[in-house]
């Protein structure tokens, strides 16, 4: 599958590694490509750079790991019709104050891509920790979360999260999954087996 990385910092970075090795082709996109060099000779032959907009064109899945704030950057004329795995966070003391509208964060990042097929994913594991597996070491079958609006995406981003060693658990729609994948949920930057996982959920 070709998957294009919007974002190729540590988070875009270690899963484009990850990917990579699986056996995907990846595109690294960034305002600045040529800064690019050394993660795509350490991501290997089924890597390569290019700017935002020719990773939108290049995935038929995306991964959008950038500021909150950059989400109205996006080339979303580019990202229509595509599944777009939303990695982004607000954090008001990096993002400012932004009016979601009375929506969740995830839902607002979908009011900016009108017609991507979007899936939160991603969003609440340390980079560190991706890095980790990307360079071969960590602990494989970690908990992802993932929510979103269209079935078939997120059967998709269930197999992306396999290919790059963790587990995928679907915590339900994009405004129903805000209790569980928000930056001040119970369940944020922790590292949890699945098994724990399901049970803090059916405490929640």
């Amino acid at each position: 599958m070709n998957i294009g990385i919007i974002g190729s910092g540590n988070i875009g970075g270690a899963l484009g590694r990850l990917w990579a090795t699986a056996g995907h082709t990846v595109c690294f996109g960034s305002r600045h490509p040529d800064r690019l060099d050394e993660l795509v000779r350490q991501a290997g032959d089924n890597a390569r750079a290019g700017t935002n907009e020719e990773a939108a064109e290049f995935g038929e899945v995306i991964l959008e790991a950038i500021p909150f704030h950059a989400i109205p950057q996006l080339p979303a004329e580019k990202l229509a019709g595509k599944v777009v795995l939303s990695a982004a966070n607000y954090y008001p003391s990096r993002d400012g104050e932004i009016d979601l509208g009375g929506q969740t964060q995830s839902e607002w990042v979908a009011s900016h891509l009108p017609g991507a097929r979007l899936v939160k994913a991603f969003n609440m594991m340390q980079a560190g920790v991706m890095e980790q597996l990307a360079d071969g070491a960590g602990t494989p079958g970690l908990t992802i979360f993932i929510a979103g609006d269209d079935d078939e995406a997120k059967q998709m981003a269930q197999r992306l999260v396999e290919d790059v060693k963790f587990t995928p658990i679907d915590v339900g729609s994009l405004a129903d999954s805000h209790v569980f994948q928000a930056t001040d949920a119970p369940l944020y930057d922790v590292q949890l087996s699945p098994e724990e996982a399901r049970q803090r959920l059916a405490q929640l």
